[in-house]
């Protein structure tokens, strides 16, 4: 009865053995055949964090006063030189306050000129009523000749202050007849245009959105623990999935304070590579493999990972 429990044994492990062997034996035809395509791009080995493309400066063209939008000859997507004019504000409301503020200027000077013909001869009938003989003239026309003299004095100081006002308006005037011609303040890439020639503007309302051409930055968030071991300065890798591509970097700055609600660092990286594909508010991961000094040694003294006492 032993025996053929063993026989009964043995054959049940021989039928168990043999079909651990045929899958042992497929397997290696289950391997796939390496595809001849290449991989799609990707960022660099090690970590990679969420950021945005950002424009170096961009600014917000605006009415700097209230009137009429004469002209804008800009569209989204031109690119312009700094200095170029794009537009410019009704101008002929602002000639026909120059040419009244300059009217006023020249009457200014002329009551000017006349109220020190009057001082002038006040001074020299003082100067006669004061030469010898004297007594010839009683106290009260000398005190007279004197008062006509501070007055006419006074009138000139009056004059000279009218003047400067004068002036002062019609340099008002002439700054915003400058201010109402728009021009490029650097060389830049139209991203916006909020109006049209014809509309009525209050002062301070947006025209146009300007961003710098050609030089971009990318924010992007670091985790608390990483910030201490980010550099400024060092080289980043920026990955910018939109375009499937990767470009140099540096990184720029870090906050030097940790977002409370995220327990992240904000932090800049300048792009280095320009490229004309790239536009202000891609997603873009940045890479920090070379960004990140190494990890301060454990203050124990040990391995890591094992204690003093191992």
């Amino acid at each position: 009865m032993r025996a053929m429990t063993a026989v009964l044994g043995l054959s049940v492990l021989a039928g168990c053995s043999e079909p651990v062997e045929q899958r042992s034996g497929a397997a290696p035809t289950a391997q796939s055949v390496p595809s001849a395509e290449p991989a799609p791009p990707g960022p660099s080995q090690g970590e990679s964090f969420l950021g945005v493309v950002l424009a170096n400066e961009a600014v917000e063209l605006s009415a700097p006063f209230e009137g009429r939008l004469a002209h804008l000859g800009v569209q989204p997507g031109d690119r312009l030189k700094a200095g170029m004019v794009l537009g410019n504000m009704a101008l002929e409301p602002l000639r026909s306050e120059e040419l009244m503020a300059q009217a006023l200027l020249e009457q200014a000077e002329a009551d000017r000129n006349r109220a020190e013909l009057d001082a002038n001869e006040a001074a020299e009938r003082l100067q006669r009523y004061l030469k010898p003989p004297s007594g010839a003239l009683s106290a009260d026309e000398l005190s007279q000749a004197r008062y006509r003299e501070k007055t006419a004095l006074a009138l000139v100081a009056a004059a000279r202050a009218r003047i400067q006002e004068r002036k002062a308006a019609l340099a008002q005037i002439r700054q915003r007849l400058g201010e109402a011609e728009f021009r490029a303040p650097f060389d830049c890439v139209v991203a916006m245009r909020y109006l049209d020639a014809g509309t009525r503007v209050q002062t301070g309302r947006p025209i146009l959105r300007l961003i710098q051409a050609g030089g971009f930055r990318v924010r992007f968030a670091l985790p608390e623990g990483l910030s201490g071991r980010a550099t400024a300065g060092s080289p980043v890798n920026i990955y910018l999935p939109a375009l499937g591509k990767e470009l140099p970097g540096r990184l720029e700055s870090i906050s030097p304070e940790v977002d409370a609600p995220s327990r992240m660092v904000f932090a800049l990286a300048t792009l280095l590579a320009p490229n004309d594909a790239v536009r202000a508010g891609m997603a873009a991961r940045v890479s920090l493999g070379t960004g990140l000094s190494p990890q301060a040694p454990s203050s124990a003294g040990g391995q890591p990972g094992k204690s003093s006492g191992d």
